[in-house]
């Protein structure tokens, strides 16, 4: 994978790493991946249409996060 491109297992919104004034340490890794956001997205936008959930809403906001992820990716 190349620097500029979209890696769907990335943080959506990353934070840096800190230290809890218990000293424990909060990963920077935390929330939901892109891959998850983008989907969540997708079926909340086919859920604005119709309202019912189902397994073919479900299968497609993936297949929608899916495609704009390779699209993000195509070089110019």
């Amino acid at each position: 994978m190349k620097n500029n491109e979209t890696n769907p297992n990335e943080p959506a919104f990353s934070k840096p790493a800190f230290y809890h004034p218990d000293g424990g340490l909060d990963s920077p890794n935390t929330g939901l991946t892109k891959r998850e956001y983008f989907a969540a997205m997708a079926l909340q936008g086919l859920l604005a249409l119709g309202g019912v959930v189902y397994q073919s809403s479900v299968k497609s906001a993936v297949e929608y996060a899916d495609a704009l992820i390779e699209e993000l990716n195509k070089t110019k």
